[in-house]
């Protein structure tokens, strides 16, 4: 009888295979893997291939096979302290987007540019600008294709506005609208969220703010000094950089079923976009865009450009109110809440839950659309609810599949970090739900995505 396999092995099994199955499809349609050297072309052949579900799976287990692997066979010491280095690298990012430095790179094109001229168009030092580019390189973040000479490749790509770089001297305060928004969800990660992350200790530990679900007690609170929650400080005066750069970058339910003239209402919904693909999928549902008075004007700006006639025939309504207030709209069919719940701590969500479900009728769906938050072993609780099941994973990667899974987590410390909120467990969920009068029926997890969305009936 052979000896069993070692961890090592079964972890190289599971790459060896997984990219195996990845090169059998891309080679049935003649193409081959997006090269890392490359931009990122989100209309090729190849990059369409990588989001089918198959291959989603596969480069879910190389990713956490992967990572397990180094944390394996890397030494614990170089490990800890390389992992506790690691926010320089967030440090970088925030320099190299701050000044515009992307898309100077992307102009020069794949021969690259040298960091003297990167810094003499940004006004800064030629050295460090290699320095820091250097260490994204490493991180395959950029290409040094000669010494201090860079380029971009698949990865810096998605950071790059694809403005000219002389609109953004013209007009600086603009740089991330009509964008993808990665590039304003970066910044304001490196930026105010990373700020406050270096004070969550002191958060943590603190008696005063241990236990607190304040919204104006939260680590990035502490980091600027200010114990106004970030939702009215940054519509304060002198933010309106930092506004449009939060706005951007917040820009499985079956809509289709609805019958003719269903009522959705978006709560706490933003600028709708989210509401905008439903209007344009199901024409024939109504639809309540609800948020902030400030938000809801520039909803009004956005629905103009983008479906006017959805506002002139009233088929779209856009409203504002504050659902911590108790919801106007009697007879929706449907509540949705986007990114919303995890804002808050439990005490505060419960709320806005309990609101929606006072105004609900008897046949109200809630659909609340946030990052599920896997646990990190098996838990009985997801066979107990349609959807919320998981594929299983070849052994010995985690049952979440680790690294694959980090931004789940990301998010979580985040929402922590930049304003007392959270993202849940599906138990933790369930249980808040369920205090709040709403019982979850279905869950849809989203193919490549931290994100999913619970579908509940008032109880």
């Amino acid at each position: 009888m052979p000896a069993p396999k070692s961890a090592l092995r079964l972890l190289s099994d599971i790459i060896s295979s997984s990219v195996d199955a990845i090169e059998y499809r891309l080679a049935r349609e003649a193409v081959e893997f997006p090269s890392l050297n490359h931009p990122f072309d989100a209309t090729s052949k190849s990059e369409s291939l990588l989001l089918e579900p198959e291959l989603i799976t596969a480069t879910s287990h190389i990713i956490a096979a992967a990572s397990q692997l180094i944390k394996t066979v890397r030494n614990p010491t170089q490990t800890v302290i390389n992992d506790a280095l690691s926010f320089h690298l967030s440090s970088c990012l925030r320099a190299i987007l701050e000044t515009d430095a992307v898309e100077i790179i992307r102009e020069a094109g794949s021969k690259g540019i040298h960091s003297k001229e990167i810094a003499n168009r940004t006004h800064t030092d030629p050295l460090r600008v290699s320095r820091i580019l250097r260490l994204l390189a490493n991180h395959h973040l950029f290409n040094e294709v000669s010494p201090d000479v860079f380029s971009l490749n698949r990865l810096s790509s998605v950071l790059d506005t694809g403005k000219p770089t002389s609109e953004l001297l013209e007009r600086p305060k603009d740089k991330f609208l009509d964008t993808s928004g990665i590039a304003a969800f970066v910044l304001h990660s490196t930026d105010e969220v990373m700020k406050g992350s270096a004070y969550m200790a002191e958060v943590f530990t603190d008696p005063a703010t241990s236990h607190s679900g304040d919204p104006g007690a939260s680590p990035w609170n502490k980091a600027f000094n200010t114990d106004e929650p970030i939702f009215s400080w940054i519509d304060r005066d002198g933010n309106e950089d930092r506004q449009k750069r939060f706005a951007v970058a917040i820009a499985g339910f079956q809509w289709q079923s609805l019958p003719k003239d269903s009522l959705i209402v978006d709560v706490g919904g933003g600028i709708g976009s989210s509401s905008l693909l439903i209007a344009k999928a199901v024409p024939g549902v109504r639809i309540i865009v609800q948020d902030r008075e400030t938000i809801i004007k520039d909803a009004e700006k956005y629905w103009t450009r983008e479906l006017p006639e959805a506002l002139t025939n009233k088929r779209v309504k856009l409203q504002v109110h504050d659902f911590f207030q108790p919801q106007p709209i009697r007879d929706a069919t449907t509540f949705l809440l986007r990114f919303v719940t995890h804002d808050w701590a439990d005490n505060l969500a419960k709320q806005i839950l309990q609101h929606l479900r006072d105004a609900a009728t008897p046949e109200t769906k809630l659909i609340v659309v946030d990052v599920i938050v896997p646990y990190t072993c098996r838990a009985s609780i997801t066979d107990q609810i349609p959807g919320a099941a998981v594929p299983s994973v070849p052994e010995p990667l985690l049952p979440n599949l680790g690294a694959a899974n980090n931004t789940s987590y990301w998010w979580d410390l985040q929402m922590y970090v930049f304003c007392n909120g959270q993202d849940r467990t599906l138990g933790h969920f369930v249980h808040l739900a369920a205090e709040s009068g709403w019982k979850v029926v279905e869950v849809h997890h989203i193919a490549g995505s931290v994100f999913g969305q619970y579908v509940c009936i008032p109880v």
